[in-house]
């Protein structure tokens, strides 16, 4: 649902008026549901799993579209609660493929490009939202997790080949470079470059 409400959002850039997009918005923002009451753990469900910044990501393009503050100001909070706990010593420590519930001790793994990717767009989507800079602090982290700047403390793609390896484990890395963490890593790169004028 969340991905549905990432196209929808993509969709309203273009046709603000088309209905259906709007519903599917709507829909995502009931079906993620209302945060949790506990500060330490607003997380909607018992445990993060995979792709968790999309998950943030769907209610602040959902708020934006729709003028939604509340749905906006969730998905601030979760962004702001992964960022809190994804980050270790100044770098991030996403979560692993097996997850993280509450008190988890970083670092994990086998973590993903995909994790830190998803974590970048939401932050590039927050602060298209609200032009507050504090959300490039996000993106940057994530970029530097890809140069090296991370639990293994080694570069997470070819500077070669232009492949994004496949995961972050606690010996190095898997040495795969399969499409889906290429495409983490230069989409990643992109708004690093875009939105935090890195290189």
């Amino acid at each position: 649902m969340s991905y549905a409400a990432l196209g929808a959002a993509e969709v309203l850039c273009v046709a603000p008026a088309e209905r259906a997009a709007r519903h599917v918005l709507r829909a995502a923002v009931r079906c993620v549901g209302p945060i949790g009451a506990d500060p330490d753990w607003p997380w909607p469900e018992p445990r993060l799993r995979y792709a968790n910044g999309t998950l943030a990501e769907a209610l602040i393009v959902a708020g934006a579209a729709l003028r939604d503050t509340a749905a906006l100001e969730c998905g601030l909070v979760l962004l702001n609660f992964l960022l809190k706990i994804e980050t270790l010593d100044g770098h991030l420590s996403v979560t692993p493929v097996g997850g993280r519930g509450r008190g988890a001790v970083a670092p994990r793994f086998d973590q993903q490009p995909i994790e830190v990717a998803a974590l970048a767009d939401a932050c590039a989507s927050a602060y298209r939202a609200t032009s507050d800079p504090r959300w490039l602090v996000g993106v940057r982290l994530a970029w530097e997790w890809f140069l090296g700047k991370n639990d293994a403390a080694i570069p997470m793609f070819d500077a070669e080949t232009g492949g994004g390896y496949d995961g972050l484990e606690a010996a190095g890395r898997n040495r795969n470079q399969g499409a889906e963490s290429t495409l983490a890593m230069l989409s990643t790169a992109q708004h690093a470059r875009w939105l935090s004028g890195l290189r």
